[in-house]
Protein backbone atom coordinates (compact mmCIF):
# COMPACT_ATOMS: atom_id res chain seq x y z
CA UNK A 1 0.00 0.00 0.00
CA UNK A 2 1.36 3.40 -1.04
CA UNK A 3 1.24 6.30 1.41
CA UNK A 4 -1.34 8.97 0.62
CA UNK A 5 0.86 12.11 0.69
CA UNK A 6 -2.11 14.46 0.42
CA UNK A 7 -3.73 12.94 3.49
CA UNK A 8 -0.45 13.06 5.45
CA UNK A 9 0.08 16.71 4.46
CA UNK A 10 -3.43 17.70 5.57
CA UNK A 11 -2.97 15.90 8.91
CA UNK A 12 0.39 17.63 9.54
CA UNK A 13 -1.19 21.00 8.76
CA UNK A 14 -4.07 20.29 11.16
CA UNK A 15 -1.67 19.33 13.96
CA UNK A 16 0.41 22.48 13.39
CA UNK A 17 -2.72 24.67 13.48
CA UNK A 18 -3.86 23.12 16.78
CA UNK A 19 -0.39 23.64 18.28
CA UNK A 20 -0.34 27.31 17.24
CA UNK A 21 -3.82 27.91 18.64
CA UNK A 22 -2.96 26.34 21.98
CA UNK A 23 0.34 28.29 22.17
CA UNK A 24 -1.54 31.58 21.78
CA UNK A 25 -3.71 30.75 24.76
CA UNK A 26 -0.59 30.23 26.91
CA UNK A 27 0.79 33.74 26.50
CA UNK A 28 1.05 35.42 29.88
CA UNK A 29 -1.51 38.10 30.62
CA UNK A 30 -0.24 41.67 30.92
CA UNK A 31 0.75 42.46 34.50
CA UNK A 32 -0.61 45.29 36.65
CA UNK A 33 2.19 47.64 35.56
CA UNK A 34 1.21 47.50 31.88
CA UNK A 35 -0.04 50.92 30.77
CA UNK A 36 0.82 54.61 30.79
CA UNK A 37 1.91 56.13 34.09
CA UNK A 38 1.97 59.86 34.84
CA UNK A 39 4.83 60.42 37.27
CA UNK A 40 6.78 63.06 39.16
CA UNK A 41 10.34 62.83 40.49
CA UNK A 42 11.36 64.88 43.50
CA UNK A 43 14.87 66.23 44.00
CA UNK A 44 16.36 69.07 45.99
CA UNK A 45 18.44 70.28 43.02
CA UNK A 46 15.72 70.62 40.33
CA UNK A 47 12.51 70.46 42.32
CA UNK A 48 9.70 68.35 40.91
CA UNK A 49 10.14 66.94 37.40
CA UNK A 50 7.19 65.39 35.57
CA UNK A 51 7.64 62.40 33.29
CA UNK A 52 5.65 59.57 31.74
CA UNK A 53 6.37 55.86 31.76
CA UNK A 54 4.84 53.57 29.15
CA UNK A 55 5.27 50.08 30.56
CA UNK A 56 4.61 46.55 29.40
CA UNK A 57 4.80 43.79 32.01
CA UNK A 58 4.93 40.07 31.21
CA UNK A 59 5.49 37.94 34.30
CA UNK A 60 8.55 39.49 36.02
CA UNK A 61 9.84 41.27 32.89
CA UNK A 62 9.12 44.97 32.42
CA UNK A 63 9.91 46.89 29.23
CA UNK A 64 8.93 50.35 28.13
CA UNK A 65 9.73 53.97 27.47
CA UNK A 66 10.58 56.96 29.66
CA UNK A 67 9.22 60.26 28.30
CA UNK A 68 10.00 63.78 29.53
CA UNK A 69 10.47 67.24 28.06
CA UNK A 70 13.87 66.18 26.64
CA UNK A 71 12.53 63.25 24.63
CA UNK A 72 11.69 59.56 24.71
CA UNK A 73 14.13 56.93 25.91
CA UNK A 74 13.71 53.14 25.98
CA UNK A 75 14.25 51.49 29.34
CA UNK A 76 17.53 49.61 29.46
CA UNK A 77 16.02 46.91 31.66
CA UNK A 78 13.20 46.36 34.09
CA UNK A 79 11.71 43.81 36.46
CA UNK A 80 8.84 43.39 38.89
CA UNK A 81 9.70 40.86 41.59
CA UNK A 82 8.19 40.36 45.04
CA UNK A 83 6.09 43.53 44.63
CA UNK A 84 9.08 45.74 43.75
CA UNK A 85 9.50 47.47 40.38
CA UNK A 86 13.09 48.13 39.33
CA UNK A 87 13.90 49.98 36.11
CA UNK A 88 17.18 51.08 34.56
CA UNK A 89 17.56 53.88 32.03
CA UNK A 90 20.65 55.04 30.17
CA UNK A 91 19.92 58.64 29.13
CA UNK A 92 22.19 61.27 27.53
CA UNK A 93 22.78 62.89 30.94
CA UNK A 94 23.53 59.69 32.87
CA UNK A 95 22.37 56.30 34.07
CA UNK A 96 19.27 56.11 36.25
CA UNK A 97 17.91 53.41 38.52
CA UNK A 98 14.41 53.65 39.95
CA UNK A 99 12.60 51.34 42.33
CA UNK A 100 9.00 51.52 43.48
CA UNK A 101 6.28 49.56 45.21
CA UNK A 102 2.82 49.27 43.69
CA UNK A 103 0.11 49.95 46.25
CA UNK A 104 -3.56 50.75 45.62
CA UNK A 105 -2.86 51.42 41.94
CA UNK A 106 -0.03 53.89 42.60
CA UNK A 107 3.74 53.63 42.36
CA UNK A 108 5.96 55.16 45.04
CA UNK A 109 9.69 54.81 45.40
CA UNK A 110 13.24 56.04 45.03
CA UNK A 111 15.48 57.00 42.09
CA UNK A 112 19.20 57.64 41.69
CA UNK A 113 21.43 58.95 38.91
CA UNK A 114 24.98 57.64 38.57
CA UNK A 115 24.92 56.92 42.31
CA UNK A 116 25.38 60.69 42.88
CA UNK A 117 21.94 62.30 42.78
CA UNK A 118 18.80 60.79 44.24
CA UNK A 119 15.26 61.45 45.32
CA UNK A 120 11.77 60.06 45.59
CA UNK A 121 9.17 59.58 42.89
CA UNK A 122 5.58 58.52 42.44
CA UNK A 123 3.22 57.73 39.62
CA UNK A 124 -0.32 56.74 38.81
CA UNK A 125 -1.90 55.29 35.70
CA UNK A 126 -3.25 57.92 33.36
CA UNK A 127 -7.04 58.25 33.15
CA UNK A 128 -6.96 57.12 29.49
CA UNK A 129 -5.10 53.93 30.42
CA UNK A 130 -7.82 52.92 32.91
CA UNK A 131 -10.65 53.08 30.36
Amino acid sequence: MKPNWSFIGVMLLAVATVNLASAKGKEPKPGPLTGTWECVAHSSAQGDVEFTLKLEQRNESVTGTFINSSGEYPLTSGSYKNGLLEIHLDAPDGSYVATAKLSHGQLSGHWSKDQETEGGWEGKKSAQAKQ
